[in-house]
């Protein structure tokens, strides 16, 4: 009788992690033009945390916007990160060299992440001027 339910609760469990993985959806999109698009780097982009310091415009030009949604029905899921990891590789598409104004709102079962993708005009100084000013990045 144990081995009976136990092997009930096994398949059950399995039919659980098999459905939440076929409603899980990622999308990602970007509103950068194709003039302003450039090779990637290969070198990741960053995120430029809004809670420090921000870096002055005149080392960074603005490429444009960038957007995600992760919809899943695991609530106990992480979708903020899954949401940010999404936006930082539609920033790599692009050419990116980081991001800024990055904000993610959470529901239940989703997330909603967006962020200003920027490159900079001379990457070497920025990423020296980001560190000495104490800006946070991620």
């Amino acid at each position: 009788m144990k081995k009976w339910i136990w092997l009930k609760a096994a398949v059950f469990l399995i039919l659980v992690g098999c459905a939440s993985h076929l409603l899980y959806t990622r999308s990602s999109t970007n509103n950068v033009p194709f003039e302003k698009r450039r090779p990637a780097s290969g070198e990741p982009s960053v995120i430029i945390s809004l809670e420090g310091p921000q870096l002055d415009p005149k080392y960074y030009d603005i490429l444009g916007k960038v957007t995600s949604r992760i919809e899943n029905v695991a609530a106990l899921e992480q979708h903020c990160q899954d949401a940010i990891k999404l936006i930082r590789f539609e920033a790599d598409k692009v050419g990116a060299d980081a991001l800024i104004n990055v904000s993610c709102t959470s529901g239940q079962f989703n997330a909603d992440a967006s962020g200003t993708a920027i490159s900079f005009k001379d990457r070497d100084e920025a990423l020296m001027v980001l560190k000495q000013i104490g800006a946070r990045i991620q």
